[in-house]
């Protein structure tokens, strides 16, 4: 006989009703396989984030290196790297403004905002997208670190993975420096040190409370919030830090008050060939500043140690600014102003760019910014578009030639050269339009190019530490009028040297032009003043303009 043990349920479970004890059941194993499955996955995350080398999360972020077109370095050597800053010389205001902005239990938790992050999966599940996050600092300094993009689960928890071993290995203020020596802060800033001493002009131990929380606006949108390319917005996000450190009571609502009073100034950006054999006029830098912004936007790149080619000619830039500075010094007339786009019309490279006699003493671009009157500038335009329809352009008299056209049918034509500001239509073949030495030089390009409107940019390519292309320009263009029309047209126009120019003035001298193209360039200074009014004695002052763009283009 042999003996069994009784199969007995368990007292515990004895007064359960059988589908409870089935649910119990049910719910225990899928527990197990649950918590099996979370270890599986945590182990082959913990495996792919041991394959990143965390030492790179306290490297020296290189300033990224800006060159000419021909690989002349804009700003000197570009090669030095920038010492970090140690947690010991971040002021504490500075931190205080971070951790209000970006994290605000930074100093308690373990690198994953836990709640957070539950809270932004309920809100994409819902979306059915990625439009919450809930980054933490340690989070956005893995993410910047080692270029990952989290727009994925498996991004996501290689981010998490990487995060929680950042937060083991390094204290919390170690975390906050690599991060502000390692985040991007706008205009080709990369580090708290470049970003101090780009926007203020100081140390980043010397910041101030407005100016500390400025850089910390700046970081969520660096294209967008840099106060060189938007200072009211700047200024905006600034506020915004200074009211998130008095909702967690690291500032008083008295202070902050009195900050938010201030408007927000910043240091002039002069540069000087004097000092620097390499440097570039403020206006082309500013330039170069508003284009890249844009491109890094675009192309979602904040990484630093890039290798940016500008569309400039260093060599040309300095030549231009020469110019410009004989021309209005011989000219002896108090206020005058001189502006000039010097350009690759088969490229659309921009290679020289000048938007003021002097940057020290007005940073307002009329090169890019002004509206200045075309008059007989628009001269070439109406040639075109009687030969585009035609009809005979009378060389010399565009008034007779226009009224052989319909004046919306020039209109249409003149868009297509480029030009966007609205013309008085009943005078339109008298120049009634404004326009930009850069709008105008794309235009006159375009008669060059076989008709082709050239798409212009400053920035030609960026190209990382490893050889990796972020971006490049490609050569566009736009149809704006037949190959023919445009030859002919050049053909209208004075010859000198084998160059075709057109240097006149509009109204009574109000604004001066001359416009020069040979061989692949194309040249258009511009000399009036702000405030339009004739210029004394201009048609002296055209014969230099018509020698300066010509010396320009050959």
């Amino acid at each position: 006989m042999h003996w069994k043990p009784a199969n007995k349920k368990s007292p515990m479970t004895q007064w359960m009703p059988e589908w409870l004890r089935l649910s119990l059941k049910v719910c225990f194993r899928l527990g197990l396989i649950g918590l099996l499955l979370f270890s599986l996955l945590a182990s082959y995350y913990y495996y792919q984030a041991r394959k990143f080398d965390l030492g790179k999360v306290a490297e020296e972020q290189r300033q990224s290196v800006l060159l000419d077109t021909n690989g002349l370095p804009l700003l000197g050597s570009g090669s030095k790297q920038d010492s970090l800053v140690t947690k010991d010389a971040l002021p504490p205001h500075l931190i205080d403004a971070l951790i209000a902005r970006e994290d605000a239990k930074f100093e308690t938790h373990c690198g994953v905002n836990f709640k957070g992050l539950l809270r932004a999966t309920v809100r994409n599940a819902k979306d059915m997208s990625f439009t919450q996050g809930a980054s933490t600092l340690t989070m956005q300094l893995a993410r910047n670190t080692f270029d990952i993009q989290a727009k994925s689960l498996n991004r996501k928890f290689l981010e998490i993975a990487l995060t929680l071993r950042i937060e083991h290995q390094y204290s919390k203020p170690e975390i906050l420096a690599y991060y502000l020596n390692r985040i991007y802060f706008g205009s080709g800033c990369y580090g708290i040190k470049q970003a101090a001493k780009k926007y203020f002009k100081t140390p980043t131990s010397e910041l101030d409370l407005s100016e500390s929380a400025t850089l910390v606006g700046i970081i969520r949108e660096p294209h967008i919030f840099s106060p060189l390319r938007n200072s009211s917005a700047a200024q905006e996000q600034r506020d915004q830090v200074l009211d998130r450190m008095v909702a967690i009571e690291k500032l008083s609502q008295t202070e902050a008050d009195a900050i938010k009073a201030t408007p927000l100034v910043l240091p002039k950006l002069v540069t000087s060939a004097k000092k620097n054999k390499h440097a570039v006029n403020g206006y082309a830098l500013r330039a170069l500043d508003r284009h890249l912004n844009e491109v890094l936007e675009s192309k979602d790149i904040r990484s630093g140690n890039l290798t940016i080619t500008s569309s400039f000619d260093l060599r040309l830039l300095h030549q231009c600014e020469n110019s410009i500075k004989q021309l209005i010094q011989s000219a002896k007339i108090p206020e005058l102003q001189a502006a000039c786009v010097v350009l690759n019309h088969e490229t659309g490279a921009i290679l020289s760019l000048v938007g003021g006699s002097d940057y020290s003493s007005s940073q307002f671009d009329r090169a890019l910014d002004s509206q200045l009157d075309l008059g007989e500038a628009f001269t070439p335009f109406i040639y075109a578009a009687a030969l585009e329809r035609n009809k005979l352009p009378i060389k010399g008299k565009p008034v007779q030639t226009g009224r052989q056209l319909d004046i919306s049918d020039t209109q249409r034509i003149a868009r297509r050269f480029g030009f966007s500001s609205p013309f008085n239509l009943n005078e339109i073949f008298y120049g009634s339009g404004v326009t930009t030495p850069l709008e105008l030089t794309t235009a006159f390009a375009t008669l060059s190019n076989k008709g082709i409107r050239p798409h212009t940019y400053f920035v030609q390519n960026i190209i990382k530490n490893d050889d990796s292309i972020l971006f490049e320009n490609t050569k566009q263009g736009t149809p704006a009028v037949q190959a023919g029309t445009a030859r002919e047209t050049l053909k209208l126009l004075k010859q000198r040297k084998g160059s075709y120019q057109h240097t006149c003035y509009a109204f009574g001298g109000r604004a001066l032009w001359s416009m020069s193209t040979k061989g692949e360039r194309t040249a258009v200074l511009w000399v009036g003043f702000d405030k339009a009014k004739p210029v004394p004695e201009h048609k002296k002052i055209l014969k230099k303009m018509e020698q300066t763009t010509l010396s320009w283009v050959n």
